[in-house]
């Protein structure tokens, strides 16, 4: 069930926002995007009068991601003023790849790459979309070329094993962990720096032993990584360097 409000807190208005109960909750969590705005995630049976009082408490978070946002706006529109990306900055991988495009009369689109620095589109480069699938395609490619044998060998260092790996490309997630010890990797892990990536490998891989976030999970997480906890931080807020032709960013803040 999805609700839209908008409350007053003493002079503070904070933005139109929905209620979404999810069976999965255990926490009150907001989520705020480019598109959707705020929304607040609440477990079943969650009393529901609450949810001004929290809002007056994340007051903060609100305007620091209200105003993150408003300049992933204005740089959205800068990039759709420029029309496709040129440049792919693969951080994660030290990759930069230049793009180019060349329009031909045929209707068929290819992607070629040329001296491991430079992506060539041919044919109907009018098409955005299809332009954009395509780059879409190939990072996935790449994601699964680098990331995934990257994954096994994190995993063989902090002697936790999982199954299997795959790339996909969640809207909110980095990354998850089923129950049958089988990861999925974000492709735009390829736009991250690296210790942010291998962070996210060693919190998925915790996941393996504990799929909560518990404290025996948060135990096994320090005993892999000391360092973590400034590396989650700032994981909260890496949504920015995703460049923005991809999809909008979603920025989330649990209670």
């Amino acid at each position: 069930m999805v609700e839209s409000k908008l409350i007053k807190s003493q002079l503070v208005e904070f933005p139109q926002y929905r209620i979404r109960e999810s069976p999965k909750a255990k926490h009150v969590s907001l989520k705020m995007s480019v598109q959707g705005g705020l929304e607040v995630i609440v477990p079943k049976g969650f009393d529901r009068s609450r949810i001004p009082e929290i809002l007056h408490n994340k007051q903060s978070w609100i305007e620091r991601t209200i105003e993150r946002l408003e300049e992933q706006r204005q740089q959205l529109a800068l990039e759709h003023s420029h029309g496709l990306p040129t440049q792919l900055n693969l951080r994660s991988i030290d990759q930069i790849w230049q793009v180019e495009y060349c329009a031909t009369a045929t209707t068929r689109l290819t992607l070629t790459e040329k001296d491991k620095t430079k992506l060539i589109l041919r044919g109907n480069t009018q098409n955005e979309d299809a332009c954009k699938s395509l780059l879409q395609q190939w990072l996935i490619r790449k994601a699964y070329q680098r990331l995934v044998p990257w994954l096994w060998s994190v995993s063989e260092e902090v002697a936790l094993p999982f199954h299997k790996a795959a790339i996909r490309g969640q809207k909110t997630l980095w990354a998850s962990c089923s129950q049958s010890r089988n990861i999925s990797l974000n492709y735009k892990l390829l736009f991250l720096p690296p210790p942010l990536v291998r962070y996210v490998f060693i919190h998925e891989l915790c996941h393996t032993v504990h799929l909560n976030h518990s404290a025996n999970f948060w135990g096994l997480v320090q005993a892999k990584d000391a360092n973590y906890k400034p590396l989650d931080r700032e994981l909260r807020k890496s949504s920015h360097y995703v460049p923005p032709w991809l999809e909008p960013s979603v920025l989330g803040s649990e209670i």
